[in-house]
């Protein structure tokens, strides 16, 4: 339950959602967080960690790969256009290592081919507002729990129509 008075990125209507108390009483999610533009990374990298999450930042879609690989990653939010690897080879990467792991594109660029957004999970904008991409990366956690948590039901007797003896 959020405080009186506390400030905050986002909107009353998320608070109760994104609170920072209420995501640490839970399994804290990991991030990597994909981006060449270091000042942003750092800001992120803040936003989200006072929000309750772990997150792991790299400058390259390489080191952002060595990271994916040697760490428990809940969500990867990767930028497209950067030096040596674009967003796109970086998703590929990330669902080749763990196809289960949802790769958010977050980028500024008009020029992200149709073709990625198919191999990307969710696309942000980042002139969208910061409630966007916390709720695309609330959705895609709620997905990914609900996916890995939720066993199958397990079909009885009755649902098929048949009668069973006491």
């Amino acid at each position: 339950m959020p405080r009186a008075g506390r400030a905050s990125c986002i909107s009353a209507a998320n608070r109760a959602m994104w609170d920072a108390e209420t995501l640490a009483e839970q399994v804290k999610p990991t991030l990597l967080w994909i981006d060449d533009f270091e000042p942003g990374l750092a800001l992120y990298q803040t936003i989200f960690e006072n929000l309750g999450f772990s997150v792991f930042t790299a400058s390259s879609g390489k080191t952002g790969l060595k990271l994916a690989s040697r760490h428990r990653i809940d969500i990867v939010v990767t930028d497209y256009e950067m030096p040596d690897m674009n967003g796109e080879a970086v998703a590929t990467s990330i669902k080749a290592i763990n196809p289960r792991i949802p790769v958010i594109m977050f980028s500024g660029s008009t020029l992200v081919p149709e073709r990625v957004r198919r191999v990307v999970d969710s696309f942000c904008d980042k002139a969208g507002s910061r409630d966007q991409i916390l709720t695309t990366i609330h959705r895609l956690l709620h997905k990914k729990r609900s996916r890995t948590l939720q066993p199958a039901p397990i079909t009885q007797a009755s649902d098929l129509g048949h009668r069973t003896v006491a």
